[in-house]
């Protein structure tokens, strides 16, 4: 008897290159930082799955959101939040309070967490800048 044959179960790409690496979380000198980069999509979106479960922040954990100097939004986990987790994996920044910080839809941000403390920093690009000035000096070739 002639066994069957059964076509392989993987992609091409995956027989050939080996397994996809799965989404990993940056390791950083401080275990209890996380950092990631979130796309804002229409009406404030911000989703940012692996600093969210670095979080513990799952759909329906209310959240409160604060301007913080007039750049950065300060996101805390809190029972009485105005802002809940959505079942999609992510919450909305109210439209004042990305205007007041400068970010726009389509605008990717710098998230940094703290695990323990359950808190999230949102850094617009206009924050960026700054903070990168050194870098694009480097890429511009002025350094």
């Amino acid at each position: 008897m002639i066994d069957p044959v059964i076509p392989p179960q993987t992609s091409l790409e995956e027989r050939l290159h080996g397994p996809l690496p799965t989404s990993v979380i940056p390791r950083t000198a401080d275990p209890n930082i996380v950092y990631g980069i979130a796309l804002i999509t229409h009406a404030g979106r911000v989703t940012d799955h692996a600093v969210f479960s670095g979080l513990s922040w799952r759909p329906g954990t209310r959240l409160t959101l604060s301007c913080q100097d007039e750049r950065l939004i300060l996101v805390c986990a809190a029972p009485d939040g105005s802002v809940r987790m959505n079942n999609g994996g992510f919450f909305q920044i109210p439209y004042r309070q990305r205007r007041s910080v400068g970010l726009l839809e389509g605008d990717r941000a710098l998230v940094v967490a703290h695990r323990e403390q359950k808190r999230l920093l949102i850094h617009p690009p206009a924050v960026l800048d700054g903070l990168m000035s050194q870098s694009r000096r480097i890429l511009e070739g002025q350094l």
